[in-house]
């Protein structure tokens, strides 16, 4: 008698447990939004639609190359782009699928390189670029670099009064810098801190 109602006890339990689970797989399945596949220019999207924004993953040649919030397959708002590596390369605002506002850049081996402003894919404004050890390297407004060669990978650099460090991290130079140099009215300082030269500088030299 005892075995018997061991095994209905049993019983009961496990047909408990079954009810508990696919009532927990079936709410899971009804949050679940879903999926569509949209083609788009150089690979496709995989995501769901709220109203008309698609909230997803780009792939280009079967990897995944950005996510976040897609218009007419075209990236907007905040989101991720990504190295044909996997690894992150830039996180922030995108606007008509470029970067633009604020964000983090980051080189190919995952260090972060720049953090501040962008507009256009590029960097632009105020922030911050870091060297290969993660310390802070120049400081102020960037602007990007005009030009045709296609080996440049950052065409973005100083330009305009910025601050630009030693790796000790003491202060080389504040001023004015053109197209990358320092050029226009600034002070430049030794690794010790000690003071070189205040005036003018013309393409990265001082001047008198």
């Amino acid at each position: 008698m005892g075995g018997i109602l061991f095994l209905l006890l049993v019983v009961i339990a496990g047909l408990c447990l079954w009810l508990y689970l696919s009532s927990r797989q079936n709410k899971e399945h009804q949050g679940q939004k879903p999926q569509v596949k949209v083609p788009c220019r150089d690979g496709y999207i995989i995501g769901y639609y709220q109203g008309n924004r698609l909230i997803g993953q780009r792939y280009v040649n079967n990897q995944l190359a950005s996510t976040g919030v897609f218009v007419n397959t075209i990236q907007v708002g905040p989101g991720k782009e990504y190295y044909p590596n996997g690894l992150l390369k830039y996180e922030g605002n995108f606007v008509n699928g470029l970067a633009s506002g604020q964000g983090k850049l980051y080189e190919e081996n995952g260090k972060l390189k720049y953090i501040g402003s962008f507009a256009n894919g590029y960097a632009s404004g105020q922030g911050r670029i870091f060297d290969a050890s993660g310390k802070l390297k120049c400081e102020g407004n960037f602007a990007r670099l005009s030009t045709n060669q296609g080996n440049i990978k950052d065409p973005s650099v100083p330009t305009g009064h910025c601050k630009e460090y030693y790796d000790n991290g003491q202060l080389k130079y504040e001023g004015e810098f053109l197209s990358g140099v320092w050029h226009g009215e600034g002070r430049s300082y030794d690794r010790s801190g000690r003071l070189l030269h205040k005036g003018k500088f013309s393409n990265g030299k001082a001047v008198g």
